[in-house]
């Protein structure tokens, strides 16, 4: 029998008075565990993005792009340094203390080949953008690929035992140290030197911090055949990865390559800006649905009442947040960034459209990841790696705007088939889908009426701080009264969930 939630809002299917002691603590897990996340990634996120709006106006456009054109195969890399592992060792809750061990061991001697290898391709890699400075970069960013393998199963096991908060913690603190070691170098003069130690600085931390949270002793991958079912997942988690990242990236690549530095920098400033709504809310999820997904992936009236609770709070913040950013692009940019960056405006407008669309999808692959599909996923990535390159490809004669709007027409077209498998699993209606998020949607609407009517009225010689303010604040008061008002009952029924997991700890 099919479950229909189209006349019901998802948060009020197995509300939290009266569920089983198993499921509140899971609510309570999950509540916390973002709380926590939350908490530790936003208050260092303010000392960070001061951090990045002071390096950004000391370095220029082109620092940026030389270290983007070095991250885009260091980062390829990183997502399949461990093997895969750290996901199944999430998933597969089986796996033997020397299973475990191996693993680590597979994963470290991965990351120590992957470092070589790359130190040999620096000077190819640079020859292909032209720029030789990127073969010195190259080379240093190498050395995070070995630092990374040796957090792979504290980094694991931490997030399977729902040490939300140790997490957070260690997170948070790498990435103060991170802006803290950008901003010094970058005032002592390092140019884009100092993007790239702190970036090495943060992971060294990071690494140390994990093992001893977690302290372990690799082991030497003997009798691969004991860990055969976890190497065979673990590939299928590599090949989608790679494809993530290959999609991901391609813009980039292509920028870099037909473009220009210059462009490349803007492309990449816009986009930083552009995600950062839904990395925001996004990051402190992912943190959590890894242990929570895998706890209930048996259960299947668990398993869909999170993800339609997920999806609907998700909603909930990143939608306003990419409408805002969209409609007052032109006055943050001049205030935030300067003149000199007056290029990122468009495409970041344009962006913030695709970001509102991917709000929607966030959680298809946690579904898939979670419930031991890694087999699907990787061809619904490989999908996507056809649709969205072609895509950007033919907005590159239209300059990086003709690339953003590539996002925007892509992407939806790649995540259909996510869609229709997640919701086959899940058993979930379309209608019961779309209920989750039009509340926020139609707050949305509200909300981008008033503040192009405020546009229009407000005089253009105001400084973009104050325009910036004053569009902010009345969008803002505006989509809460629309939530508190018209949609009262949805928004309770979240805050309910929360308020009742507190209580019961």
């Amino acid at each position: 029998m099919k479950a229909d939630f189209s006349a019901t809002s998802p948060v009020d299917v197995a509300p939290h008075s009266g569920v089983s002691p198993d499921l509140s603590s899971l609510d309570r897990s999950l509540v916390t565990g973002v709380a926590w996340t939350a908490i530790m990634r936003w208050g260092s996120q303010v000392i960070s993005w001061v951090s990045t709006l002071y390096v950004a106006r000391i370095l220029v456009p082109g620092d940026y792009g030389l270290v983007a054109m070095a991250s885009i195969p260091i980062g390829l890399a990183r997502l399949v340094e461990d093997l895969g592992l750290d996901a199944i060792i999430v998933q597969d809750r089986t796996l033997t203390r020397v299973q475990l061990a191996r693993l680590a061991g597979a994963a470290i001697l991965l990351g120590l080949f992957l470092t070589s290898l790359f130190v040999i391709l620096s000077i190819p890699i640079a020859g292909y953008f032209n720029e030789p400075a990127v073969t010195a970069l190259i080379c240093v960013l190498s050395l995070t690929l070995l630092v990374d393998a040796f957090q792979v199963l504290p980094r694991a096991l931490l997030q399977r035992d729902l040490q939300f908060r140790r997490l957070a913690w260690l997170y948070g603190l790498q990435a103060l140290i991170g802006a803290a070691v950008a901003a010094i170098c970058a005032a002592g003069g390092l140019g884009y030197w100092s993007l790239v130690i702190s970036t090495l600085s943060g992971n060294i931390f990071l690494a140390m911090a994990m093992c001893w949270s977690r302290p372990y002793l690799p082991a030497w991958p003997r009798e691969p055949g004991l860990l055969a079912r976890s190497f065979l997942s673990g590939w299928h988690m590599i090949v989608s990865r790679a494809g993530w990242y290959a999609y991901s990236n391609a813009d980039s690549m292509l920028i870099g390559r037909f473009l220009g530095k210059e462009a490349l920098g803007m492309f990449g400033f816009a986009m930083t800006f552009a995600i950062l709504p839904l990395q925001e809310v996004t990051t402190q999820v992912s943190k959590v649905t890894p242990g929570i997904f895998s706890s209930v992936q048996s259960d299947l009236v668990k398993l869909r009442r999170y993800f339609l609770i997920l999806t609907e709070a998700i909603s909930y913040l990143t939608f306003p947040m990419s409408c805002g950013l969209a409609l007052t692009a032109d006055d943050l940019v001049l205030f935030a960034l300067g003149e000199k960056w007056t290029a990122v405006i468009l495409p970041l407008q344009i962006l913030c459209l695709y970001v509102a669309l991917n709000t929607g999808q966030v959680l298809l692959a946690h579904v898939l990841m979670w419930t031991g599909r890694f087999r699907a996923t990787m061809w619904l990535t490989l999908f996507a790696l056809l649709v969205l390159p072609l895509s950007f490809y033919l907005g590159l004669p239209y300059g990086i705007p003709g690339v953003a709007w590539g996002w925007v027409v892509g992407f939806p077209l790649s995540v259909i088939p996510a869609f229709v498998l997640v919701f086959k699993i899940l058993d979930i209606k379309w209608s019961a889908y779309a209920e989750t998020l039009r509340p926020a949607v139609l707050a949305c609407a509200g909300m981008v009426l008033l503040v192009l009517f405020v546009r229009q009225v407000m005089p253009e010689t105001w400084p973009s701080a104050i325009r910036l303010a004053l569009q902010v604040t009345l969008g803002a008061l505006t989509y809460t009264a629309i939530m508190l008002t018209v949609f009262r009952s949805r928004v309770m029924g979240l805050y309910r969930i929360i308020q009742g997991s507190l209580k019961s700890q």
